[in-house]
């Protein structure tokens, strides 16, 4: 009446497709899981330096230009710094400075790569001398630049504007822009 022998071989037939099956989605499983992983580790490493990029920031208090050798013009600026609100520790020696002005632009890299000595920091508020890490609100440190000793830009004149920028190491810029006085007196300074 019925012919048993050939539903056996149907079964295991089904069964080796039911297992390739299996191991299929196990295999697309796994690669979706570890593609995952990457694209999340990613966008974390992303959204960290995004974050330090913006946050991660110097903040400009007075800067003050000294006339220091007689020739009417501002060869010495001396700018205060401390850390902007909700920023991370950040080393002012590996900090870049750009100062545009009418005369020329430069870009003042201070730390090792300050070779000409145009750059001095001097520790002040709350830090131990030579220190060179801004890691407290409190913190102050002053960045002293000297015009004459960085090629491509030259000491400030009378009612001259000039900006500068203040790059961290994470990437974050702070700039601000100043004017300097009608009149410029030999050895004096002024709040610019």
């Amino acid at each position: 009446m019925f012919n048993t022998d050939d539903r056996g071989q149907v079964g295991i037939g089904t069964l080796i497709v039911f297992i390739a099956m299996v191991l299929v989605a196990a295999i697309a499983a796994g690669v979706l899981i570890n593609t995952a992983g990457l694209l999340q580790a990613q966008a974390q490493q992303t959204g960290e330096e995004t974050t330090a990029e913006v946050s991660n920031v110097v903040q400009f208090g007075e800067i003050v230009g000294i006339e220091d050798d007689g020739d009417d013009q501002i060869e010495t600026l001396n700018a205060t710094l401390r850390l902007a609100s909700g920023s991370d520790a950040i080393n002012v020696s590996q900090a870049s400075y750009t100062i545009s002005s009418p005369e020329g632009n430069a870009t003042v890299v201070s730390g090792n790569e300050n070779s000409n000595g145009a750059i001095t920091l001097s520790s002040k508020q709350s830090l131990e001398p030579g220190a060179q890490i801004l890691a407290e609100q409190e913190d102050l440190m002053v960045v002293t630049i000297e015009l004459d000793d960085q090629n491509g830009i030259e000491p400030l004149n009378s009612s001259e504007r000039v900006r500068i920028v203040a790059q961290a190491p994470a990437g974050g810029n702070t700039y601000t822009e100043l004017k300097t006085p009608r009149r410029i007196f030999d050895n004096e300074s002024y709040i610019l």
